[in-house]
């Protein structure tokens, strides 16, 4: 397990032999891993362009320790993300046994924020949260992401490519506030992951600048990083363990940037994924030093981002042997055989890790 009492080690994973793989019967984007102690439970999402698409719930079976299918649903259009509510906790629910709001709860994101549940081999809908305040009449624009505060799990922040964040509370199922985000469309958006910081949170999109928001007064936002030249900012993953830290992805752009916020302007680390580029990244829930990142040439890697020297103290030569082979500089490589779209590592098994892909999804043990 990669925590931090554990000492960096290079190796590769399922090198031990845990290794889960589904299969899927479409092309697949959209993954998620149920955050529980007691089974692995995995969403996935098809990618589908003029027919019907799809959501389905697969479970490692205990007595064959194999994936299967448990449910599916159709769903309108391609899901952006899916993400389980963060804990098995309940929320109020309005006493509507139908609605329980608990740790069986899903969401997915498309032309709209929608809650599922999945119980007894069924998933079933939780309701359709209302959508942005807009006056088109063309309906409303696609999301392109969205988070679940694993602090206060009642509420739901979404990017729009309209520029805008909204945050709902799914408790009251309503918009608590929206606000106008950035110059150009929003890419990702993410909660403070501690206690202490579980008012904010951050957003990146085309604009190429990482923002800070606090939600007790969204009338101004903090730029703490902006790309030079501008160049799109796809992803981005606030260290759940060290709260100054928050790692994000340009668009065509071989590395992983890493920010400290209390130096904004510069970033702090650049992460080499050598000759191709990122597509997701998580941090570790149980080590604030390592970050787990899905790449286009069909490998995940974990660095310890203590390795290499900070940006402002570029090595050419380290950055070139870092760009040759960046499997060397991790702690954890992988090749799935395929681009890696989804990367996830649950706080509840962190010795394990999910990888997507378009055609199939793997829970590796480290």
């Amino acid at each position: 397990v990669v925590c931090d009492a554990s000492p960096p080690q290079t190796s590769d994973m399922a090198s031990s032999g845990g290794r889960y793989v589904y299969e899927t019967p479409w092309t697949a984007y959209a993954m998620a891993l149920a955050n529980r102690q007691d089974r692995f439970r995995l969403a996935i999402g098809s990618f589908r362009e003029g027919e019907p698409n799809h959501i389905q719930v697969v479970e490692l079976n205990q007595d064959t320790k194999k994936l299967r299918v448990e449910a599916e649903i159709e769903h309108p259009f391609q899901a952006t993300k899916l993400m389980w509510k963060p804990t098995a906790g309940t929320l109020n629910s309005g006493g509507n046994s139908d609605k329980v709001l608990d740790g069986h709860l899903f969401a997915s994101s498309s032309t709209h924020l929608d809650l599922w549940r999945y119980s007894e081999g069924q998933i079933k809908s939780v309701g359709r949260l209302p959508t942005a305040r807009s006056t088109k009449s063309d309906g409303s624009p696609p999301l392109t992401s969205f988070d679940w505060s694993p602090i206060n799990e009642s509420k739901i922040a979404g990017s729009s490519l309209d520029t805008t964040c909204s945050i709902w509370d799914i408790e009251k199922h309503k918009i608590e506030s929206q606000l106008i985000a950035h110059d150009k469309a929003v890419y990702d958006v993410c909660f403070g992951q501690r206690d202490s910081i579980a008012h904010l949170f951050s957003s990146v999109g085309a604009d190429g600048s990482v923002r800070v928001f606090d939600q007790r007064n969204l009338e101004h936002s903090t730029i703490i990083y902006e790309t030079n030249p501008p160049r799109p900012l796809l992803r981005l993953s606030w260290n759940p363990n060290d709260k100054n830290l928050i790692a994000c992805i340009a668009m065509d752009q071989p590395v992983v940037l890493i920010i400290d916020i209390r130096r904004p302007s510069v970033s702090w680390k650049e992460l080499n994924t050598g000759s191709s580029c990122p597509n997701s990244i998580m941090w570790s829930p149980c080590s604030k030093n390592h970050l787990l990142c899905g790449t286009q040439g069909n490998s995940a890697l974990i660095w310890d981002v203590r390795d290499g020297p900070p940006s402002a103290q570029f090595n050419p030569k380290a950055a070139a042997e870092a760009a040759a082979d960046p499997k060397a500089m991790c702690v954890h490589a992988y090749d799935t055989g395929s681009e890696v779209l989804q990367v996830q590592w649950p706080s509840s098994q962190p010795g394990h890790v999910a990888l997507g892909t378009a055609r199939q999804a793997e829970i590796l043990k480290l």
